[in-house]
């Protein structure tokens, strides 16, 4: 029996799921599985995504994938960007994906039908925008950019809220990632070897945790308990509330790239390829459970619950004609032309994908089944 799929991407340009299923029915033993590779984007993964029925991808080839998790096949290819495409985000609704890139864009896509429906063409003065975050809420979200700003943005409205300048900080912070812990109260922001958690009730910062090491893979594991990894291959977790460290872990001697939170287990993924999963006890040292070595570089995690594939399911086609009530936006430039999509073409039994840049979004991308195997090329 599953329990939830992890998904990740790899350097190599291979989008891989690993599924989390029940080994033994009495002991409840667990065990991490591949159960797919996919070798659509033409380079390095950059962000992965998934709601409850789609998972997608993006790539420095400026590209996003989208994958049905219920069928098992790509169906999807958006052309929106011309620069590398940064960070993927489902809004809680899951109504709309938001996607930012290094041409200094933020899009706002309808899901399932995949038609954009806001752009901000210069959401960071034309700077490159490095990561959003949706709001628990999904009510509003924040971004960090190139431009060494955060800003705040009113999904509501649609429209920039406010902007907060850290370019005080000097040359040597990079503005990378943001995430919300999961009630939305606190929100941390990486800075080399520096994490700042900020405070939404006092709109000022709560903890600051130095590190010798560079933070990498920052989750939260409850409202007042962040953890992240480091260069040294180690795992530390903190009490935002207290100040204070509730453990530290080395669990190997590479990059901890990636961290992930499900249910009562912790996800780690080192930038070797080594996925791990872990039994988390309230204020205990975590225990492994089980692991998964794939031979791969891995640039970005993700994971999400098996979607059964007996529940009632909208086709394709039935999603684009659904009739959804158009959101206002108040100043957001729309883009003047159509957006275009990659097409597939299946020779000698390989799929191949080419760019073709002069079709239009008139049709459905055709969709193509997944390889599903046990191991890949790098």
């Amino acid at each position: 029996m599953d329990v939830f799929e992890i998904i990740l991407g790899c350097y190599e340009s291979f989008v891989i799921g690993v599924k989390c299923r029940v080994k033994n029915e009495k002991s409840k033993e667990l065990e991490l599985v591949q159960s797919f590779n996919d070798h659509v984007h033409q380079a390095s993964i950059r962000a992965v995504s998934c709601s409850s029925k789609y998972m997608v991808s993006s790539s420095t080839d400026e590209t996003i994938e989208v994958y049905n998790m219920v069928k098992r096949c790509h169906i999807h290819t958006i052309l929106q960007h011309t620069g590398t495409v940064t960070s993927l985000s489902f809004t809680p609704d899951e109504s709309h994906l938001i996607s930012t890139s290094d041409d200094g864009s933020i899009a706002i896509y309808e899901t399932g039908t995949w038609k954009i429906k806001k752009l901000w063409d210069k959401a960071h003065k034309g700077s490159g925008v490095s990561c959003l975050a949706v709001h628990p809420s999904g009510k509003l979200a924040l971004s960090v950019g190139k431009d060494k700003t955060l800003r705040t943005w009113n999904l509501v409205k649609g429209r920039p809220a406010y902007t907060t300048n850290h370019s005080s900080l000097g040359a040597y912070y990079f503005f990378e990632r943001i995430i919300w812990s999961p009630i939305g109260q606190f929100y941390a922001l990486p800075l080399n070897t520096k994490l700042i958690i900020y405070s939404v009730e006092t709109a000022g910062i709560a903890f600051t945790i130095e590190c010798d090491q560079k933070v990498h893979g920052i989750t939260f594991l409850s409202e007042h308990l962040v953890c992240f990894g480091t260069e040294n291959g180690s795992i530390k977790c903190y009490d935002i509330i207290n100040k204070e460290l509730v453990w530290n872990m080395k669990i190997g001697d590479v990059r901890v790239k990636c961290l992930s939170k499900v249910d009562e287990w912790l996800i780690t993924a080192l930038s070797d390829g080594h996925i791990t999963l872990w039994d988390l006890k309230s204020d205990e040292e975590p225990v492994k459970n089980c692991s998964i070595f794939l031979d791969c570089r891995v640039t970005c995690m993700t994971s999400s619950k098996s979607p059964s594939k007996k529940e009632d399911v909208k086709s394709e086609s039935e999603e684009e004609i659904e009739d959804k009530p158009e959101v206002i936006v108040v100043g957001v430039k729309k883009p003047e032309t159509l957006q275009k999509v990659k097409r597939k073409s299946v020779s000698n039994g390989n799929q191949k994908k080419k760019l073709k840049s002069s079709i239009q979004i008139k049709k459905k991308a055709v969709s193509q089944k997944w390889n599903v195997s046990n191991e890949f090329d790098n």
